[in-house]
């Protein structure tokens, strides 16, 4: 359920701007400013959270200041690149955007194993597969189908679905391999 909280200003804005773009940016805006101070206050801003925040605060002076700019045409594209670069960066800098979500979920004696580094860096590595594809979808849909609002809506969704999905499905199939690990350990 972190996940979820981590992109929700993400899913605010493909939710509103459907009807609004200006409306999703500022909305998502606020929500990312309101969850970036929220977390400072408890443990650290952490990059995903940081990159969001500022994506989304940039985009809405924008949309407020140039409520006609062409720039709304490219946000799928623009926001998703900003995700695929965000999991790349984190995976270069060896600090897998995925940790600071898995570190609310685990015990800290977990924090720095090797199994649980692998894990976050195939997770890192699927979200930012999954980001990188969805921003050249939504370019291609962009440049050549004129921003078809319905395959721009498909590709949005499978960028966060299918890593969504996977992320449950792989953890739980690491902690079941780390559990029958452990109980061959014990016996």
């Amino acid at each position: 359920m972190n996940y979820v909280r981590g992109f929700a200003p993400w899913i605010c804005y493909a939710a509103l701007s459907a009807f609004n773009w200006r409306l999703g940016m500022c909305a998502a805006a606020a929500i990312a400013v309101v969850l970036l101070v929220d977390q400072v206050r408890q443990r650290g801003a952490d990059l995903l959270s940081s990159a969001t925040c500022v994506f989304f605060v940039v985009m809405a002076v924008i949309a407020v200041a140039d409520p006609t700019s062409g720039l709304h045409r490219w946000l799928c594209a623009l926001s998703n690149g900003t995700l695929a670069v965000v999991a790349l960066g984190s995976l270069a800098v060896g600090r897998p955007f995925t940790l600071a979500i898995a570190r609310t979920q685990v015990p800290e004696e977990f924090w720095n194993a090797p199994r649980f580094i692998h894990v976050n860096k195939v997770l890192t590595s699927v979200w930012a597969a999954a980001f990188a594809a969805s921003a050249a979808g939504c370019a291609l849909i962009v440049g050549c189908a004129h921003a078809n609002a319905t395959a721009l809506t498909v590709v949005q969704v499978l960028a966060f679905v299918v890593p969504f999905v996977f992320t449950g499905k792989y953890t739980a199939a690491q902690q079941a391999a780390a559990d029958r690990a452990a109980a061959g350990q014990v016996s």
